[in-house]
């Protein structure tokens, strides 16, 4: 397991060549689904850069007193810009941290901000980043996280260098769940199949009753879907749309869900010997499944599949939820 991380050995080995001195850059923007580890690739980056005993060029030892304060997040070097879940990165957080920016370092060769999830930064912020990146301080590394590119202004994005995650298959990560955080096989099963293979994302579902709990609310909200009208559910889409986080980002987190739940009545309209994911809302499944044919739960679940990986090529979120919302028939 490199750097401490599961399941994304290319962008880690692309990023250790990047610790050479030669070859660092000063921005760099880590892509990919919510809850797939792009925040603890940033941070061990860091560390593999300022370690203090180092084990191995582009190493770091997660012992010493640099790598514990990064993974405290109070290392003297790193500037790391948090924000609540849905708030937006404002202008003046942007502001404040450029003055960061002209320090000297302190105790690491270089200085480093990171600042997740800056798909939600305002225009202003994000205009006001790109000074920065136009003008980058000859000691400073900036780190971003984001969705996707496309959820950046293109100036910033093609001024950093960009790695892109992505989830584990189901099996890979019941694997880590189990091995790695002792979860039983059970729990491990059932979480890889809720998080569509996101380690992280397991692991708060784990932690938090509410993530449990908003994961639910989605499923509500499909099966009360189900039994409107097209015209309906196109309207719900829009309402999607409106709400404080990104187009990409919503469509990453209801789709996922969907996905689990056509799972499931593939499951139960084939009879199939194998454990349903959504099993507290087995009633439902079981009384969709009934009201539709193996055929037509195929290809809504294909169209499921398909879908995730349209995000991943920057497809419209708004469309790709519309279709997969007009795929299956009403069910009164």
């Amino acid at each position: 397991m490199q750097w401490n991380l599961c399941g994304h050995d290319l962008a880690i080995d692309f990023l250790r060549e990047h610790t050479k001195p030669e070859k660092m850059r000063q921005a760099y923007l880590i892509t990919g689904p919510d809850g797939v580890g792009r925040k603890s690739l940033a941070l061990a980056f860091v560390k593999a850069i300022c370690c203090q005993k180092p084990p191995a060029p582009g190493e770091f030892c997660n012992d010493c007193t640099t790598c514990r304060q990064i993974d405290a997040k109070v290392f003297s070097d790193l500037t790391i810009i948090e924000q609540e879940d849905g708030k937006e990165i404002k202008i003046d957080q942007i502001r404040e941290m450029q003055k960061t920016l002209t320090l000297s370092p302190f105790q690491a060769p270089r200085r480093f901000v990171l600042i997740p999830n800056f798909q939600r930064a305002t225009a202003g912020a994000a205009n006001a980043l790109l000074k920065s990146l136009e003008e980058p301080p000859p000691r400073a590394v900036l780190l971003l996280t984001a969705d996707a590119r496309e959820s950046l202004l293109e100036t910033i994005a093609s001024r950093c260098e960009q790695v892109r995650l992505g989830p584990l298959t189901v099996k890979a990560t019941q694997n880590v769940l189990s091995d790695q955080f002792h979860l039983t096989e059970d729990q491990a099963l059932h979480l890889a199949h809720l998080t569509s293979g996101r380690i992280g994302a397991s692991l708060r579902y784990h932690d938090d009753p509410q993530v449990v709990e908003a994961h639910n609310d989605i499923l509500v909200e499909l099966e009360d879907q189900l039994e409107k009208t097209y015209r309906a559910r196109l309207q719900y889409v829009d309402e999607l749309m409106r709400q404080k986080i990104s187009p990409r980002e919503q469509a990453a987190r209801v789709i996922p869900v969907w996905l689990g739940f056509w799972r499931d009545c593939l499951i139960s309209v084939a009879q199939a010997n194998i454990p349903l994911v959504n099993v507290e809302h087995r009633e439902w499944i079981d009384k969709t499944a009934s009201r539709m044919t193996l055929e037509q739960i195929q290809k809504v679940l294909l169209a499921h599949e398909h879908a995730l990986e349209q995000l991943e090529s920057y497809a419209n979120a708004r469309l790709v939820l519309e279709n997969l919302l007009l795929m299956p028939p009403r069910l009164p």
